[in-house]
């Protein structure tokens, strides 16, 4: 009678369909390495997302226009993201707090060339993939690359100009500050309401 080898239950093995206890272990780690991986990745992305909002919030960009504008972005179906913001103003109009509501107002009557173009500098703008969707080198996948190129340069011709701006003012802010707090007084002078906190002090008067 041939015995089973030490570790190892009958009917475990390479000639076995069933898996042995270290070939299930190391099927889990293995997937369990790989889930560990995408957890820092994402820990990380989210860090880095918050540090951003930082910055944008600095720059005096609200988060919650730059989420909106994502989720506009990213809708399959754009009609969805519209026909929440006309019913938003026409409850807004109910309650007097606006004024000339249009239902009509995001009824797009632009020519479907204007269309194109837009459609391929919002891609440009928000750095998109450069792929227009129309045939290659057709009048529509010309003009919507071109569009693209446009929207490209915006962030690339002006950004660098709008960050010195930016900087100069909070520089400027940071001096008035300064000054303000810089007035000749020590302001770690005498305070009637700071003495009479301090026991010592009282006491040496």
């Amino acid at each position: 009678m041939t015995k089973a080898k030490a570790g190892k239950t009958p009917g475990e093995g390479h000639n076995s369909k069933e898996l042995t206890e270290n070939e299930r272990k190391s099927l889990f780690f293995h997937h369990l390495r790989k889930r560990m991986a995408h957890n820092a990745d994402i820990a990380e992305a989210n860090a880095a997302k918050k540090a951003d909002g930082k910055i944008a919030q600095a720059d005096e960009i609200v988060l919650g226009d730059l989420d909106y504008a994502i989720k506009a972005i990213s809708a399959d179906d754009k009609k969805t993201v519209t026909d929440r913001f006309v019913a938003e103003g026409e409850i807004l109009s109910w309650l007097g707090l606006s004024s000339g509501f249009q239902s009509d107002m995001f009824r797009d009557r632009a020519p479907a060339v204007e269309k194109i173009e837009r459609a391929g500098e919002l891609a440009g703008l928000a750095a998109l993939d450069r792929t227009s969707g129309y045939a290659t080198g057709s009048d529509e996948d010309t003009r919507w690359l071109a569009a693209y190129d446009k929207g490209q340069a915006v962030v690339r011709d002006n950004f660098e100009a709008a960050m010195l701006k930016k900087n100069a003012a909070k520089a400027a802010s940071s001096d008035e500050i300064i000054k303000g707090a810089d007035n000749g007084e020590d302001p770690f002078g005498d305070d009637d309401e700071f003495d009479a906190a301090d026991p010592a002090k009282v006491a040496a008067e």
